[in-house]
């Protein structure tokens, strides 16, 4: 199976359970605010790990997380319809954590600039004044 057919196979169940959710056929309240980042199907198109992320606390996480998991019936069965493939993949959602921790490497750094300006205006308050007067120049 060619690289091609495997990463436009996932394209498509990426686009297809977005727009379900859009559309808001998958009426479980739990499943708001769910941004599906990928999807990697297997090689031989039986598998595709939905990776998705969803802002608010771990409780909130854990709620979608189930709402995902007993959708996913459903959501393979509306896949069948649309990819129109021999077989439609097994579907298996997984929180993805990147977007969190590329929030909080942000955060990081940001503190890190903050601490060195301080630092920086610190030393400069402490400095000498090194401004040309006329008395200084004999003028």
């Amino acid at each position: 199976m060619s690289s091609k057919r495997i990463l436009q196979v996932g394209e498509q169940i990426r686009e297809h359970i977005a727009m379900m959710l859009i559309r808001g056929e998958l009426s479980d309240p739990r499943l708001k605010n769910i941004t599906i980042n990928s999807v990697r199907v297997s090689p031989d198109l039986q598998l595709a790990k939905v990776y998705y992320s969803v802002m608010g606390s771990k409780a909130e996480r854990e709620a979608v997380d189930k709402g995902l998991k007993q959708a996913s019936g459903f959501i393979r069965r509306s896949l069948g319809d649309t990819l129109k493939m021999r077989f439609t993949p097994v579907i298996h959602f997984f929180f993805d954590e990147s977007i969190e921790r590329a929030a909080r490497i942000s955060e990081l750094i940001e503190t890190v600039k903050r601490e060195d300006a301080a630092e920086d205006s610190a030393q400069n308050a402490d400095a000498p004044s090194l401004k040309h007067t006329s008395e200084d120049s004999g003028e």
